[in-house]
């Protein structure tokens, strides 16, 4: 009986090693700021381009201190993870870097085009449909795609699960993509289920649908924010106050200290 026992709870570890793993770990910012409003924050997970006045932004320690930690030129992209809106409702976005952490203003950011600006572009035409990719395409290598007429994709060999996906899109040539939500690290992404082996040139020989109107769009957001008046946190009075308060409450402790040792003398 013990032999047994044993041997199926080495199959049930195996198991789990060998199934996919379906959940990913939010990573929080190590951030004082954001560490004291976690909770009015907001998970965001996507890229934007820098795109500020006079062709920079401005990373500041926090949305409430106008002290400067870096500044970005325009044009960089930039991964941001959480937002916080301010008391007057501007939206802070934190900037993590390998030695620099601190937050900028969200209005100087252009959203990098990705499967969530895919499905609210295509929302209509968007069906809900699930299925897995066929079998004749175990042990070849995939293509992975960021969204159907994106140029970014990932190549991973098929071997022993099917990804599988839960909606389909046809593009201008008929040709039918699945939505993966999940498949081996990869979240959210689109295969060509027609073609999945193909890549970029076969499937668009002319180049991205998409392409000249996100083009376009990003040109008329350039002219606009470029002209806008620069923001920068506002001091937080009530936190000065109070530091004040609290450097006058230990200085004259202090003084009361040192008084009363020089009298006990």
């Amino acid at each position: 009986m013990k032999r047994w026992l044993s041997i199926l709870i080495t199959v049930f570890c195996c198991m789990l090693f060998v199934l996919p793993v379906q959940a990913d770990i939010i990573w929080e910012p190590d951030d004082y700021f954001y560490n004291q409003h976690a909770s009015s924050c907001t998970y965001v997970n996507r890229m934007f381009t820098t795109n500020g006045p006079d062709g920079i932004v401005i990373v500041y320690k926090n949305p409430e201190s106008p002290q400067k930690v870096t500044q970005l030129k325009n044009g960089i992209k930039t991964y941001i993870s959480y937002t916080y809106s301010d008391a007057d409702g501007i939206i802070w976005g934190i900037y993590e870097d390998s030695d620099k952490i601190g937050w900028l203003p969200m209005d100087y950011m252009e959203l990098v085009y990705d499967s969530i600006s895919f499905h609210e572009d295509y929302a209509d035409e968007i069906v809900t449909e699930s299925g897995e990719l066929k079998n004749q395409y175990k042990n070849k290598e995939i293509y992975l795609w960021k969204y159907p007429g994106s140029e970014e994709f990932n190549i991973i060999k098929v071997e022993d699960f099917m990804p599988s996906y839960n909606s389909v899109y046809l593009d201008e040539e008929n040709r039918c993509w699945g939505n993966i939500n999940y498949y081996f690290g990869f979240r959210d992404v689109w295969i060509c289920i027609d073609q999945p082996t193909d890549d970029f040139n076969t499937l668009y020989p002319s180049g991205s649908p998409q392409k000249n109107t996100m083009q376009k769009d990003n040109d008329i957001k350039s002219e606009s924010t470029s002209t806008a008046k620069r923001i920068v946190p506002k001091q937080n009075t009530a936190m000065v106050i109070l530091t004040v308060i609290l450097v006058l409450a230990v200085m004259l402790t202090t003084a009361g200290l040192l008084l009363k040792f020089k009298r006990n003398e």
